[in-house]
């Protein structure tokens, strides 16, 4: 029996009637997809562009939504692209863990018509700005994250010294294979994996977590996000200058001198994130980290 084609939804009941669609071409799953997605709004009469290049440039003028096909890596890259253009961002999941997404392929099925129509919750996240300076100078940044900043050792078994403060007071000397400065959102990424704790995202605090410390008394630290935070690499007297990395979210990086300050700040901006109504954060936790599981 032919299948009747579906009666688009009148404009006027849609809340969001312009979509840009970032895909992540690498996953073969996101790329079959991309079509089911676009065809779904096309039928609703909703404007689709799918951006392609650089993210997001032009195709993300005026679009009420942004939907992004792949798992966290590429949440984290559309989110930086995204948040100068104040433009609320959805994910589907169709990678491994899908932390940050609101739905996967099955279920946007289903709850297509409800997203244009604004039935999804919208929250609001916190990001870092991150400028590293080198003799007073920038060399790198401002740039955005918004899971975390993390400084660590480029080289194998080696040790860093970093010296940190928070506003003007001086916070301590970290001694170990590096420093996580995560925002709330990023407490269930690599800062977790450190044995920082989780922190509810809707707190405006920022999670200093030491990697491998080389003491047993610095454990992590929860800091208002208000307050500049400046971590400078040192040298330790007779050792040579160590090989240091500064990582955005995993994807940007920056080479670290001693005597380089990194300076994380409160991004003026917040992350528009578009979530289902009925998975709150205590039940994603539970569904994908095993949360409170025996």
């Amino acid at each position: 029996m032919e299948r009747k084609p579906r009666s688009p939804i009148p404009t006027r009941k849609l809340k969001v009637r312009s979509v840009v669609v970032l895909c992540n071409d690498a996953k073969p799953e996101a790329t079959r997809m991309l079509n089911v997605v676009v065809d779904m709004l096309r039928e609703r009469g909703v404007k689709v562009r799918v951006a392609k290049g650089t993210w997001p440039g032009s195709s993300s003028r005026g679009a009420g939504l942004a939907i992004v096909l792949g798992g966290d890596g590429t949440m984290l890259r559309a989110a930086r692209a995204l948040v100068p253009h104040s433009i609320p961002l959805l994910g589907i999941n169709t990678g491994g863990l899908g932390f940050l997404t609101a739905t996967d392929a099955s279920e946007f099925r289903h709850s297509c018509d409800a997203i244009l129509r604004g039935k999804f919750r919208l929250v609001e996240r916190e990001l870092l700005e991150v400028t590293i300076r080198r003799a007073g100078k920038a060399v790198f940044g401002p740039e955005i994250a918004l899971n975390d900043c993390v400084i660590r050792c480029a080289a194998q078994a080696r040790a860093i010294s970093i010296e940190a403060r928070s506003g003007p007071d001086f916070v301590a000397d970290y001694f170990g294979d590096g420093l996580i400065i995560s925002t709330p959102t990023g407490s269930t990424a690599y800062s977790l994996a450190a044995s920082g704790p989780i922190v509810a995202p809707s707190l405006d605090v920022v999670l200093i977590v030491p990697i491998c410390p080389h003491t047993l008394g610095q454990r992590p630290l929860i800091l208002p996000s208000r307050r500049p935070f400046v971590a400078t690499l040192q040298t330790r007297a007779g050792h040579a200058s160590p090989r240091v990395l500064v990582s955005l979210d995993g994807q940007l990086s920056c080479s670290l001198r001693v005597g380089d300050e990194v300076r994380i700040t409160q991004h003026r901006r917040r992350l528009k994130l578009v979530l289902h109504p009925r998975h709150t954060y205590f039940e994603i936790l539970r569904r994908k980290l095993k949360w409170g599981e025996r």
